[in-house]
């Protein structure tokens, strides 16, 4: 470790440096090789995940897009803040901006991502982007696959002539002991000037505290986790045809990769009336239908169990679809399947265990006024999305939606209007991030190419004459 976070910080520098078009060819380069690998790589996710090779593959292609779109964005100059105030200091000198990378990052890969949020995810990309070498630490439930795309991006750093340490890795089965070890023993190395992560709310404090308790305190970027409530408008199921609509697309979002999605709906708030207990009946149907589903680890899959006996056994719960064994073995390294798992409670009943985030294939449907939706967002922590379902037509539902509003832009990073949240589109308009727990820093985003304002700092320059900058 010491001697990763040496090579970066020495690397530093000179890459920061680099033009944006050699930015540019390097996240390119990484992208192509990373490609070239696709079937290799693929097939270690999938034995190390039990995640399809179709869901793998689509990743992938996510991946080397994203690696290329932040190129592209910084060779465009896309990505500074270039502000300029002309005669605007005493004496009359310019004053303009520049950004400076901010050395060292410290990336932390996820595993239920293992490209788009893993070892070439997007906190590495996006931090290669702003000029800045990585130090990334592989997720543990998946060795062979961080090892080898390590080693795939090593390779096209290397031919793209970068300084040694601009891409570094370390192999979180080398610590002994305790496994977060490593992980904080790194975000305490004073090389280290920033820091990526996606994971759960204990780890991302972890590293925060860590980061906080360095005589250089450094930045913490984490992605920690959601509860992402859906709220359901009378309109939109005034009919059979709406109930079956959402039901079966809330179904969809709910089991889909076994729920494990930062951007899984957790809540979904539905009108007390028979058209909103029928759609939370026909949503529990089509979850509690759905067969077990391989998860990640076999960690994730007891603790799924675990929450869904807790909700079952919980006061107040109704219509809660069949708690399965969910003991089955998956393929390859990952430990047991998961059984999709709803519950339909009344507004009153939703406390404890119902407000925390649950990482599986699962989700609690709540009954109540709509008039309560703004107090029931108000009373919710920071969320990565909150949705709202309407029918466009009704005048009742957008009025509703007009009073809603309000609370959802306090609480959540991104509103999802009649869809689902569990896309996240990687554009530059796209903000995946919220307020706390939600993240860290709920003014920065994770997806997107403001990403890599995340990894820069400006420099107001005062009559200095730009020539001196080379």
């Amino acid at each position: 470790m010491d001697r990763a976070a040496a090579a970066a910080a020495a690397a530093a520098g000179p890459y920061g440096a680099w033009s944006a078009e050699r930015r540019r060819d390097l996240l390119h380069a990484c992208a192509d090789a990373l490609e070239a690998a696709r079937a290799e790589l693929v097939e270690l996710a999938r034995a190390e995940t039990a995640l399809t090779p179709e869901r793998l593959d689509g990743e992938v292609a996510r991946t080397t897009g994203q690696l290329r779109l932040y190129g592209d964005h910084v060779a465009a100059g896309r990505h500074l803040s270039a502000r300029t105030s002309k005669g605007a200091a005493p004496g009359g000198a310019d004053v303009w901006t520049v950004d400076v990378p901010l050395g060292p990052v410290a990336v932390f890969a996820a595993s239920n991502f293992p490209f788009a949020f893993g070892v070439p995810g997007g906190d590495t990309a996006s931090a290669l982007a702003a000029g800045c070498p990585v130090v990334v630490k592989g997720h543990p439930a998946q060795p062979l696959l961080s090892r080898r795309i390590a080693e795939v991006l090593a390779g096209a750093v290397a031919e793209a002539g970068a300084p040694e340490g601009t891409f570094g890795f370390l192999d979180a089965e080398s610590t002994e002991g305790d496994p977060n070890k490593l992980s904080i023993e790194l975000v305490r190395h004073p090389a280290i000037k920033a820091v990526g992560f996606t994971g759960s709310f204990r780890g991302g404090r972890a590293l925060m505290d860590a980061a906080a308790a360095r005589p250089e305190p450094i930045p913490v970027y984490a992605e920690m986790g959601s509860v992402n409530p859906v709220f359901v408008l009378p309109g939109a199921v005034a009919d059979e045809a709406g109930r079956e609509k959402w039901a079966s697309a809330l179904a969809a979002a709910v089991t889909g990769s076994a729920g494990q999605l930062c951007t899984k709906p957790g809540v979904v708030f539905v009108p007390d009336t028979e058209d909103g207990e029928a759609l939370g009946a026909a949503a529990v149907a089509r979850i509690a239908d759905t067969a077990p589903i391989p998860m990640l680890t076999a960690g994730m899959a007891a603790a799924h169990r675990s929450w869904q006996e807790r909700a079952a056994g919980t006061a107040g719960a109704e219509s809660a679809a069949e708690v399965g064994q969910g003991a089955g073995q998956s393929d390859g390294q990952s430990g047991g399947q998961g059984k999709p798992f709803a519950v339909q409670i009344s507004a009153k009943d939703f406390e404890g265990d119902y407000r925390e985030e649950h990482f599986g294939p699962a989700t609690v449907i709540v009954r109540a006024d709509p008039a309560e939706y703004p107090a029931l967002a108000g009373s919710l922590e920071g969320q990565l999305t909150a949705t709202v379902i309407a029918d466009d037509g009704s005048e009742q539902d957008r009025s509703a939606a007009r009073s809603l509003l309000p609370s959802l832009l306090a609480r959540a990073g991104r509103v999802v209007w009649n869809g689902v949240p569990t896309g996240v589109a990687v554009v530059e308009a796209m903000q995946h991030g919220g307020p706390w727990p939600a993240t860290s820093a709920a003014w920065s985003t994770s997806v997107g190419t403001e990403a890599i304002r995340r990894f820069v700092r400006p420099v107001a320059m005062q009559g200095v004459p730009a020539d001196l900058l080379g």
